[in-house]
Order: C-alpha cells, then structure tokens, then sequence
C-alpha cells in the first residue's frame, strides 16, 4: 500500500476504492494498526510534516516482518535550523537508496545481552552470563540476574561489599538484600554491602554508569534511608523509583525521579525532586538544573528500547556503541548534530538501526569489523 493512502486517510480524501485497499491493510494485523495510529499522532501535531515521497517502502517493508523495529522517524534540522524553521519532518526529500546502505561486517556485531563480573569480597571475579548458575550463602545467581537473600538483622556485624560489573554490549538485573531493584545498563558499575547494618543508612555506590533503581521502603528496613553515590553527587531515597546517568564520559550527571521523593546533595547543596522531574550536575560547575522529565524516554532502556527523541547523531551513536560493544568514528563532522527521532526495539542487529537512519539520506556507514564509520 502507498503512503499516501494513510495521508488521505488522515485528510477524508479515500475514493471508495481507496478506502477499500486502506481497510484491507489496517485489517491484516495489530501491527500495521499500531503504525498507523503513531503517524495519526504525528500528524495531528504537525499535518505538514510528512512527505509522502520517501522513507516509506523501508518502513513498510518493517511492518509486513511484523519486526518491533522504528515505529516512525522523522529528520529535525540542526539546533539553529530548528529555532528558524520549527518544523521537523519525517525523512528527507530525496529518493530512496536502493542499493545495499550498510557493508557486510567483517566481524560479528552481537546484540547486547545480560552479562556481568561479580567481584566478591576478596577479589575473586565470577563471569555471571546465560547459562551459568553461582550460589554462595547470600546470593543465588542464574546468569541473567543476582538475587541476595535478606540476612537476620546484626548490629555488630561489619559489612562485606561486593561489585557488579557490566561492559559494553551487556545489561543486568540484581536484588539487593533489602529487596531493592536494580537494572544496570552497558558499561557500568555498582558497588554494595552483601547486607544492610540495620542501624545504618543503605548506602550503594553507582560508581560509573546508568541505573535504574526500585527501592524497598524504609519502613521495611528499620527506618533506615536508602543513598546512592556517584562521584559527584548522593540521592538520599526514602523509597521510590529513579533513574542515574552517570557515564564516565558524560559532562553531567542526570538523575530522573519516576515515583516517590529523593533528595539530591553534593557539596553543600540539597535539592529535592520532585516525581517527574530531573536534576541535571554539571561535572565542571557543579551546578545543579531541575527540569521536567520526559520519563518514557529516560527508561525505555530499562524496557528494552532505544528511544531517541531529537537526539544529536553523535549522542545516537554513542548509546549505540555501548550496547553493541563497537567503536565510532565520525569522519563527516557537518553530520554529528543532525537530529533525529525515533523508537526501536534494542533486540535487534545494529544494521537495522543503521539502515533506518541512511534512509533519511542525512548520513551513510560503513562498518568495518567492530567499528563504524559515520560518512
């Protein structure tokens, strides 16, 4: 079916025959309703924004696989084109490439999966994959997740720590033993006590990386706060859901609150957050921001998503080479700030993901072993 039939669609002009093949179409699987109610939003935000004349037979061409790949795209101009012109536009109005878009790899590009080190108190590093079970007298592991079991409460005792390690092209899952929840993504790391004293505040220390964090209730655990540091900054928790980015490579460090209150302190400064907000430090003024938060698109990666909402190529591609544990090099620097907007399902090959970008025209890859090459 062409395009243009769902913009007619859209615009109350279907012939009866038209209308026929667009109730064919929409009738033949959830999936092509899905796709069709995400272009309806789009185009009752912005009618004009669509061009009919490109992009569509690749995302066609998606939806009959019945794949959870891009549900749309659409290409925004540089940061100055936007205040000038404010109006993206799904692609661009070029004709489509027919030829192959991305080079056959010389090496496999595996699609990240739950791996992890899980370093104990003396050292010994133990590789945590699928397929591999761990057990000690605290915790029970079966590749994909570490779970700590709730120890009886000792005041004297004095606390073991141990780390979990996640690199690129990996993510986890662990339960600490306060029954706390914590998904970490691609390279990061966490550092925690086997168990809680229960006098003391519940303190874990996300020392690189992103995490997103359930935390069981103080009144579950003696009263006692719940702290996460990081390098620069600690979120005291009284029981809530968050979110913490604070990749080594980044300038700031953002933590999104989902539900509940934290406080957020570094040096002498205290910030409360409230839920649906964001702090955001800068590492070189540490200063600290609070804005609104768009949640779905701070943790879609905790659900299995990349969602990229008028994302700069360059930052596309840096999320991109953490889970898929490859190396970027933009060789065209007019490219790297180009926007873009789109969701996908991260359980699928990266030359999916770059096959959808090329056909916006705005950039081309070329891959060479683990690496990509942004031209």
């Amino acid at each position: 079916m062409e395009f243009k039939l769902i913009l007619k669609k859209l615009n109350n002009t279907l012939t009866k025959d038209e209308a026929r093949i667009f109730q064919e179409w929409i009738s033949e699987s959830e999936t092509h309703r899905a796709y069709f109610q995400k272009v309806k939003e789009n185009h009752l935000k912005s009618p004009e924004a669509i061009d009919v004349r490109t992009g569509w037979k690749s995302v066609d061409s998606q939806l009959k696989s019945k794949k959870r790949t891009i549900m749309y795209w659409k290409y925004a101009a540089a940061a100055v084109l936007l205040v000038l012109l404010s109006l993206p536009f799904l692609f661009t109005k070029q004709e489509p490439i027919t030829e192959p878009i991305v080079n056959v790899p010389t090496e496999t590009i595996e699609i990240g999966s739950d791996k992890a080190t899980l370093t104990l108190e003396d050292g010994t590093k133990v590789p945590l994959e699928k397929g591999k079970t761990f057990r000690t007298t605290a915790l029970t592991s079966n590749g994909q997740q570490v779970v700590y079991s709730k120890p009886v409460a000792d005041k004297t005792q004095t606390p073991t720590y141990n780390t979990l390690t996640i690199p690129r092209g990996g993510q986890f899952y662990i339960v600490l033993s306060d029954e706390t929840k914590v998904w970490l993504n691609s390279d990061s790391e966490l550092r925690y006590p086997v168990a809680f004293s229960p006098n003391q505040p519940r303190k874990v220390e996300l020392v690189y990386g992103e995490a997103y964090f359930e935390v069981s209730p103080s009144t579950q655990n003696h009263g006692t706060h719940f702290l996460v540091a990081t390098q620069e900054q600690e979120v005291d928790v009284l029981g809530t859901e968050f979110n913490i980015k604070a990749f080594k490579e980044d300038d700031f460090i953002e933590t999104t609150l989902v539900n509940g209150k934290v406080a957020i302190r570094n040096g002498g400064n205290v910030n409360n957050l409230s839920p649906g907000f964001q702090s955001k430090l800068d590492k070189g003024s540490q200063q600290i921001s609070i804005a609104p938060a768009d949640i779905y698109n701070t943790i879609s990666w905790k659900n299995g998503l990349f969602s990229f909402k008028n994302m700069a190529l360059k930052d596309i591609m840096t999320v991109l080479s953490r889970w898929y544990d490859v190396e970027v090099e933009i060789r065209n620097t007019s490219v790297e700030n180009i926007s873009f907007h789109g969701v996908f399902n991260r359980n699928q090959d990266l030359e999916n993901i770059l096959s959808i970008i090329e056909n916006t025209n705005e950039a081309k890859f070329t891959t060479k072993g683990k690496t990509i090459m942004v031209e």
